[in-house]
């Protein structure tokens, strides 16, 4: 079904609409936080004077059910958080992964954002950080309670509140680019371990696995070593604002006695200066030690806002009827992103419900991209692919997708079981996938594996051939039985059997009216095809009925083999060949 995806903006905007509750509980909790400096204030200044046992009981149990409910708000607040979080992540980590494959498909460069940019974002929400931030506009409130306890200890702590924010600022001054490059480098290495990892039965053989690791190990190093500066100039600065702190403390202790001494403050007003001081100055410092959080969440916000941009919010449409499998290309063009190179140059054939058509030409004429444009995993530079008449990048694509069966070059095999990739993943029905195994001829290969249909498959999973993995990937290309199949080299690693099934299911696919593009280096296409179409150099070199090509080459199919590995449109020589 078609998809709609909130815009990143509109999520944000969500988790802003519970900015109020969050501020009225940061409100409640640090009015609370004053609990402590008041019962001092009471006790000395009263308590001690008085020596009433009653009034001391009273303003204990007063103070400790203040710091009850203070408790309960600063729960409310943690869990508010959390949950948002948790609603954040989930809301993005889905369409982070559908805009990254649709930037890959695009031929966009890698996107900058990913689910690590989720993950930092998550981290600071959920976190500690964003709690320092939540309670620093109330600093002024106490910085104005010390003021009114006397002028002299408001100065003081005034200014040391100014150069708390003072080192803050140069905290972000010093670290922010800094931070941002050390993150970027260590999201390139740590994708490329993975890819590493990936190509391990290549790596491995080849004796390329030490000058991988040196290779890799020298990168990180160098951002490790970046992260390490950044980390001891935050630890130098937080050190530096510690200290300063507790020497305001003790300042703070000092003029207040010195106060107390002239007449001018009691001592129930020196402790609770001291106390609310410490409270007003602790978000800042806190702040400064949660602040590579908040510049890692900046970054995530700015890199996922231009990732998901405006959001998919397209409405759904009236669903088009299944196609018969009229396949249209229309002046089609693609150029390589970056470069500009043209992949594929003006393009155009048709091909009618139930015809074939054998796609041929030498390495690097763009049969592969072809492929990959008619299906709509690319999306053309200029010119249009029609499905039934309606543009085939215009359907939303688990739509597409049930009326398309591809068979890439490089087939890939997903975590789950042999019916589950043959199924692409939906919930296993019997009846359709062994129904398209069997269209495949591999019914019985399945059956051999060690757990039939249930054998586990691709990462981590029972390994199997490429012959074995490329059948298997045309039973999922033929599963739902689509009207449009098309076929990127379909028999590359097909022994002679797997060859003989292939040309079966062909035929079966022929006499039920499928429209089929294969693309292949050899003859047994042409068998079977109605129209060849010739490219070279990305152009079409030629276009027609099987006969009438044959003719006008005048090499049979003989001719097309040697096309196909050589780009030549010549008179070949005489003499056998396999293909003849």
């Amino acid at each position: 079904m078609p998809r709609s995806e909130r815009s990143f903006a509109a999520i944000m905007a969500a988790v802003r609409r519970q900015a109020p509750a969050l501020v009225v509980f940061s409100l409640l909790s640090n009015l609370l936080l004053l609990v402590g400096a008041l019962y001092m204030l009471q006790v000395y200044d009263r308590v001690l004077a008085s020596g009433s046992m009653d009034t001391l009981m009273l303003l204990t149990a007063m103070a400790l059910a203040a710091i009850a409910v203070y408790g309960l708000f600063e729960q409310a607040r943690r869990l508010i958080l959390g949950r948002i979080g948790a609603w954040l992540e989930n809301e993005l980590c889905g369409p982070v992964i559908r805009r990254s494959m649709d930037a890959r498909l695009a031929g966009a460069p890698s996107a900058d954002a990913g689910l690590k940019d989720v993950a930092d974002l998550r981290a600071f929400i959920g976190g500690d950080g964003i709690l320092a931030f939540l309670d620093a506009p109330w600093t002024p409130v106490f910085l104005t309670i010390v003021w009114l306890l006397h002028p002299g200890l408001g100065m003081l702590a005034t200014g040391g509140a100014v150069v708390l924010f003072v080192a803050a600022l140069a905290n972000d001054f010093l670290t922010r680019g800094r931070q941002q490059r050390a993150s970027l480098i260590m999201r390139h290495n740590q994708a490329e371990a993975l890819r590493y990892v990936e190509s391990a039965e290549t790596i491995a053989p080849l004796g390329m696995t030490g000058m991988v690791l040196a290779r890799w190990q020298a990168q990180r190093r160098d951002a490790q070593a970046e992260g390490q500066r950044l980390a001891e100039t935050t630890v130098a600065i937080v050190s530096s604002t510690r200290a300063l702190r507790l020497a305001l403390q003790v300042l703070i202790l000092g003029f207040g006695a010195y106060f107390v001494l002239r007449g001018q403050l009691t001592a129930g007003g020196m402790i609770a200066g001291s106390i609310i001081l410490s409270r007003a100055l602790a978000p800042i410092e806190r702040s400064i030690g949660g602040w590579r959080s908040f510049v890692s969440a900046r970054t995530a916000h700015r890199n996922l806002s231009r990732l998901l941009g405006a959001g998919d919010t397209v409405p759904n449409p009236v669903q088009p009827p299944r196609p018969l499998g009229r396949l249209e290309a229309q002046e089609l063009q693609y150029r390589a992103p970056g470069s500009g190179d043209r992949i594929i140059d003006n393009v155009s054939f048709t091909l009618e419900p139930g015809q074939t058509c054998a796609v041929v030409g030498p390495s690097g004429a763009g049969k592969s991209s072809l492929c990959r444009l008619l299906v709509g995993a690319w999306k053309p530079s200029h010119g249009h692919v029609r499905l039934d008449g309606a543009e085939i990048s215009a359907w939303d694509a688990e739509d597409r997708g049930r009326y398309l069966g591809y068979l890439p070059q490089q087939v890939e095999l997903f975590p789950g079981t042999v019916a589950e990739n043959i199924a692409r993943l939906q919930e296993v029905e019997s009846a359709p996938v062994i129904a398209a195994a069997k269209l495949a001829g591999i019914h019985e290969m399945i059956l051999h594996l060690p757990d039939g249909y249930q054998t586990v498959v691709g990462l981590h999973g029972t390994r199997i051939s490429l012959g074995q993995r490329q059948r298997i990937g045309l039973a999922r290309a033929l599963f739902g039985d689509p009207p449009l199949i098309i076929l990127d080299e379909p028999n590359s690693n097909l022994d002679s059997e797997g060859d003989q099934a292939l040309l079966r299911a062909l035929n079966l696919l022929k006499q039920q009216g499928r429209t089929i593009l294969i693309v292949s280096h050899q003859a047994m296409p042409l068998q079977l095809a109605d129209k060849i179409l010739i490219l070279k150099e990305g152009s079409v070199a030629m276009f027609s009925n099987r006969d009438e090509v044959l003719k006008m080459l005048g090499g049979g199919r003989r001719h097309i083999s040697v096309v196909s590995t050589s780009g030549t449109l010549s008179r070949p020589t005489r003499g056998p060949t396999a293909a003849e």
